[in-house]
């Protein structure tokens, strides 16, 4: 599958917007990604830099012949630039979140970004949403995750096969209140997905058993339990993520983690995605 992935990214050689605060750690990572995805030739990045002008950072990056951006608000330039199609795609890279999520949805009118991110477990491709701690906190989202999953799964070639997951085993039922509210949840999830025509089985809090079983989309409770999901795997765990891709949008855009030791993969995902 990642061959697949990074065969799209050569195919399309998409121009990518990617995010760059030359002040912060990261920079680097991020400026070093950009320049591997050009000479691969799985992107042709942008960067869009935070008022920078004279990094040499920046001054290395141009030395390979590739373009920058250096902008007042890097993050509302990213954002204008997906826009007007100036750029196929965009990664938020190393950018705060705080100006450029909002930016976002006021632009392209959408209430969140239905962000969902690939994970790379044991060399399968597997879905994790909701991951933004402010989405999927009604049933309506977390199935409308789950359509958004399975149309991303049959662009990239994975086999669909949804878990829901809930905040206990499903015999826990009367252990806690909490815990019995949760299980209730997830049952009225698992109807209103078969409703919407859409199949899935309830794993409870067992996503090792979703995943062993063949799971390739784990849809989590809410986005704060799928960001803590997410973190314990890929911040914590070390598994490859391929950034999370921003579903409800009708332009290209991979969320990123400042955390990353690379940005490399959501170039990838980014320029595959946009062909």
């Amino acid at each position: 599958m990642t061959s697949e992935l990074y065969a799209l990214a050569l195919r399309h050689n998409a121009k990518v917007a990617l995010g760059l605060d030359p002040a912060l750690p990261s920079a680097e990572r991020v400026v070093n990604s950009a320049i591997f995805a050009s000479r691969e030739k799985y992107a042709r990045p942008v960067l869009v830099s935070q008022g920078r002008a004279g990094s040499q950072l920046l001054a290395d990056y141009v030395a390979e012949g590739n373009p920058v951006v250096i902008a007042e608000v890097a993050s509302r330039a990213l954002v204008e630039m997906l826009r007007e199609g100036i750029v196929d795609a965009a990664v938020r890279g190393n950018l705060s979140s705080k100006v450029l999520v909002p930016a976002l949805k006021y632009t392209f009118g959408r209430r969140n970004l239905q962000r969902i991110t690939i994970l790379d477990i044991a060399n399968r491709k597997i879905m994790l949403a909701p991951v933004g701690i402010e989405e999927g906190e009604e049933k309506r989202d977390l199935i409308a995750f789950a359509s958004h999953g399975r149309a991303l799964a049959q662009t990239l070639g994975i086999p669909f096969k949804l878990a829901v997951l809930s905040g206990g085993r499903l015999e826990d039922r009367g252990r806690s209140v909490r815990v019995d509210k949760m299980l209730d949840r997830s049952d009225a999830l698992a109807e209103g997905l078969k409703q919407a025509g859409i199949e899935a089985n309830d794993y409870g809090i067992e996503l090792e058993r979703a995943i062993d079983e063949g799971a390739t989309m784990l849809l989590a409770p809410d986005g704060v339990i799928g960001n803590i999901i997410f973190r314990s795997l890929v911040l914590v765990g070390n598994i490859d993520s391929f950034g999370a891709y921003a579903a409800s949008l009708p332009k290209v855009y991979v969320d990123t983690s400042r955390a990353k030791g690379s940005y490399l993969l959501p170039i990838v995902l980014a320029s595959a995605l946009a062909g």
